[in-house]
């Protein structure tokens, strides 16, 4: 075969991505991956089951280019790399939360959106160790997994700050978890995210474990769509800003039919009536309000998919003005 047919049947067969908003549109379908992160031997996903999480901000943007939530479908992957691989497939039109990297964007065709939720390493310890700081795991015994990221932090980071301490490594998960609950040793090491939802597991004795004050790392998740579609993307992008804006305005799921008669700049623009951001992204007027009534703000999404469930603190999830490192672009 020439050369030059090749390439053509190969354009031909490849999936369209530049047509996502108009096919979302025409079949009034938005078709989202979420990843759980399960357990596997390969130890790749460090995340806990962000998976609820990535649902309501799949559902935010449905809401915001279709309406309605009606025709949002939700496809749910083990972990980011297959994810990804139905992203660069068309299979899926988004996929929410994964990693960004620049290996993903040049290998999978990817954009990365805003961060949706600051994931990082931290220690696990029980309230019985005594243990409050990192200084205090000298000599201990830490557990983590076998050859991953985390155990590698680890050993960088108590190097680098002179603290000698055990490792106990694990193969598996759950194993990790186990020893953790026992106190088979002083600590255990992980993303936070990982940590919680082990910790949620250990029933009775959930409450003696809580987090050293110290982050190990920041590694934040965002979503992901095909990059050669920018207007999706920037309905993806702000769809989340106007999430984080109406939190920091009060806007909630309960009060918002009641914005109607504020009257300031920034209500205004995110509730539409001045139909700026809206005329840009190509949206109905009132797309940010459709939303907000649908899912909540950021807050609210953040309380019920983690904070209650993972019983975990805002912390850095917090909005700027609280000591977070969330804030959200301008809606104009």
């Amino acid at each position: 075969m020439r050369p030059l047919l090749l390439v053509l049947l190969l354009l031909w067969s490849a999936p369209s991505h530049a047509q996502t908003l108009a096919t979302i549109r025409a079949t009034h379908h938005l078709i989202c991956g979420t990843v759980a992160g399960e357990d596997d031997w390969r130890g790749g996903e460090d995340h806990g089951d962000l998976s609820q999480l990535g649902e309501q901000i799949c559902r935010a943007v449905s809401v915001a280019i279709l309406g309605d939530d009606k025709g949002l479908v939700i496809q749910e992957f083990p972990a980011e790399l297959e994810a990804e691989q139905a992203l660069q497939a068309g299979t899926i039109q988004l996929a929410v939360p994964v990693s960004p990297s620049v290996t993903s964007a040049m290998r999978f065709g990817l954009r990365f959106g805003p961060v949706v939720y600051y994931d990082s390493q931290r220690i696990l310890v029980s309230k019985l160790s005594g243990i409050t700081r990192l200084s205090d795991l000298k000599d201990q015994l830490i557990c983590a997994l076998d050859m991953s990221q985390p155990e590698r932090t680890l050993r960088e980071v108590m190097t680098a700050q002179g603290i000698p301490y055990a490792l106990m490594a694990h193969s598996e998960q759950g194993e990790l978890d186990a020893a953790i609950a026992v106190r088979r040793c002083a600590a255990g090491t992980g993303e936070e995210s990982r940590l919680a939802e082990s910790r949620g597991n250990f029933h009775a004795y959930t409450k003696d474990f809580v987090f050293l004050p110290d982050r190990l790392t920041l590694d934040p998740v965002v979503p992901a769509s095909p990059a050669s579609d920018q207007a999706f993307g920037l309905i993806v992008d702000w769809t989340l800003h106007a999430l984080i804006e109406a939190e920091a305005l009060g806007i909630t799921a309960e009060n918002i039919a009641t914005q109607g008669a504020v009257d300031d700049t920034r209500t205004n623009q995110l509730m539409g009536r001045d139909f700026a951001t809206a005329q840009a992204l190509g949206l109905s007027h009132d797309w940010a309000a459709k939303v907000i009534a649908a899912t909540g703000n950021y807050g609210e999404i953040f309380d019920r998919t983690l904070g209650r469930p993972y019983g975990l603190a805002r912390g850095l999830n917090a909005l700027w003005t609280k000591g977070g490192l969330l804030h959200p672009m301008p809606m104009r």
